[in-house]
């Protein structure tokens, strides 16, 4: 008989009881494991069985540890066993995860059984799920689906940062270095377009399951786009642990694994870099993990550990990490530049304009980074957190009393193109109960330049909820005169390009007016951008444009600037 057997064997016959208890604890409404001394499991009931996913013989013998999240910091553990052997039991809330990977809410309540010597022999553990209960935290759930990659249910970089963070003092108390893996699943993208997305879907979840039940308790993964990943590996200073690590990795990912009765094999390289050795921050140590695994998949090797003569020329990798970590930090701030009425020469809005408040580079602009989150897709992220933010400041203002003010929000052409654009944009506007009517949608000319038929359904959608749209840049494209004609639009931004050599080029000037002419018999408002002198404010006028925009009028200016120098109650 085996030990684990034995230990099985031990327990029952040590229990008389045991058959009557097992019938009663198949029929409640609550999962129950039973472990040994050592937290091995020895017993699960039905319910256990169902909510986990794991049966009895694929569980046995393992510890809890087979359920956690990933959400709890390590140090949340070590308060529950120092709690069960100080007094003889723990409750509380506690996030698991399925065999399936799915994560969800749980209350815990843990017993320690002793013998007549008072020594433990048992813990019961018990659990309810409350994931669906009505009392729940709604900011707890609105945490976990923010925080974790709805795929694989991998934590997502903020908590990996915050994990990284932990690693950092970790071992600035004890003297171990960590390691930080990065590697790819290099023909996914083949076989999903291959497969079919639903297919992909369903080998990432069983790849990422098999994952993570390879992970210790030390260590940490996160998915970091859509194919790259990466860990951290905690109290390694053994080189022979850390390489037995990466070879069950590499096996776990590589061995074949049956989706649709169709038998697929992953291909992977792993890259490796080590704390103190290779660098102190995180950023470092993951753009050297990355390079190492580039090397790896070169030389067709299984892992490679990061060396200096390693060509660092990625350095994309560690723009886009710290692009990424300012978006889930909110790390930008919205700048605002006066829209002036041509005729009036009132304030009648501002366009929201980004900067990026770096922690240590200060305020960068636009031009530096909104490239990057195109390039990268955070645009999409990067936009939606644009929207929000001048949302709120448009309704902090009119709670202030000042509703007539209108502002203008860019929306990228990356941004529009997102299946759930029209979705996320409804549910900020029912958050932020603002009137859409005082919101401009500026798009420039790159937008309408794809498909036409679900541009102009995407425009329509964003009209129908009371959106004005705008055509930013306008004038530079082939086919600007088609645009108004063929889109709902309510208003065009005459290129500064043009506004520039206006005084300068009476050709430049005839075109202006043509597209003034024009436009006011549509009903459509033309803006003038980038004016700069009275002189060119006093062409506008002439050629009967109706919003003027530029240094002339104000620079982009911060909230309280604008409230300093604009927004003054006469």
């Amino acid at each position: 008989m085996s030990a684990m057997n034995l230990e099985t064997y031990r327990f029952r016959s040590n229990n008389m009881d045991f058959e009557l208890a097992n019938v009663a604890l198949n029929h409640i409404n609550q999962a129950v494991m039973i472990t040994d001394q050592r937290n091995r499991i020895l017993y699960v009931n039905k319910k256990f069985e169902e909510t986990t996913g794991y049966s009895f013989e694929e569980i046995r013998g393992k510890t809890p540890k087979a359920l956690q999240s990933g959400i709890q910091e390590l140090q949340f553990y070590e308060n529950l066993k120092n709690s069960v052997k100080r007094t003889g039991r723990w409750q509380g809330e506690i996030w698991n995860r399925t065999k399936s990977g799915k994560v969800h809410l749980q209350y815990l309540s843990i017993i320690a059984v002793k013998d007549n010597e008072d020594k433990i022999t048992n813990f019961i553990g018990i659990l309810s799920d409350i994931t669906n209960k009505q009392n729940i935290d709604n900011e707890t759930i609105q945490y976990f689906s923010s925080y974790f990659d709805a795929a694989t249910g991998f934590p997502n970089r903020i908590i990996f940062e915050k994990r990284a963070l932990s690693a950092l003092k970790n071992t600035e108390k004890t003297g171990k270095p960590f390691v930080v893996l990065f590697f790819k699943l290099e023909n996914y993208a083949d076989i999903v377009d291959e497969k079919g997305s639903i297919f992909g879907e369903i080998l990432l979840k069983r790849i990422s399951t098999r994952i993570l039940n390879h992970l210790p308790d030390s260590s940490i993964i996160t998915r970091w786009n859509d194919v790259d990943f990466a860990c951290i590996f905690e109290d390694s200073s053994d080189e022979t642990e850390i390489k037995s690590f990466i070879h069950g990795l590499h096996r776990k990912i590589t061995s074949s694994i049956i989706v649709n009765g169709i038998e697929i094999n992953l291909k992977t390289s792993i890259g490796v870099s080590v704390h103190g050795k290779d660098g102190t921050s995180v950023s470092e140590l993951l753009s050297k993990a990355n390079a190492a695994m580039k090397h790896a998949q070169n030389e067709k090797q299984v892992y490679y550990f990061y060396e200096d003569h390693i060509s660092l020329t990625d350095k994309l990798f560690v723009m886009e990490y710290e692009l990424k970590r300012a978006i889930e930090q909110d790390q930008f701030e919205l700048y605002f530049q006066p829209l002036i009425n041509v005729d009036t020469k009132k304030l009648i809005g501002f366009e929201a304009l980004v900067r990026w408040n770096h922690p240590t580079a200060g305020i960068i602009s636009p031009i530096q980074f909104i490239p990057l989150a195109e390039q990268t897709g955070l645009i999409v992220s990067l936009g939606n957190l644009i929207f929000k933010k001048a949302c709120n400041q448009l309704k902090e203002w009119r709670n202030k009393g000042f509703t007539d003010i209108k502002i203008n929000v860019n929306l990228s052409m990356n941004q529009f193109k997102d299946d759930y654009l029209v979705r996320n944009i409804e549910k900020t506007l029912k958050e932020t109960e603002v009137p859409p009517e005082k919101i401009a949608i500026e798009l420039t000319e790159s937008t309408f330049s794809d498909d036409k038929e679900e541009t102009i359904t995407k425009l329509h959608q964003l009209k129908t909820l009371g959106f004005c749209i705008a055509i930013d840049d306008f004038g530079t494209g082939y086919s600007s005169l088609g645009y108004i004609l063929d889109f709902p639009v309510d208003s065009i931004k005459i290129d500064r390009s043009f506004i520039r050599v206006l005084n300068e080029n009476k050709k430049i000037e005839a075109i202006v007016s043509a597209i003034n002419t024009m436009a006011n018999t549509m009903d459509i408002s033309v803006v003038a951008e980038g004016i700069e002198t009275e002189e060119q404010f006093k062409t506008v006028q002439q050629l009967k444009c109706n919003v003027a925009q530029g240094y002339l009028f104000d620079r982009p200016l911060s909230k309280e600037e604008v409230e300093r120098k604009w927004l003054v109650k006469q």
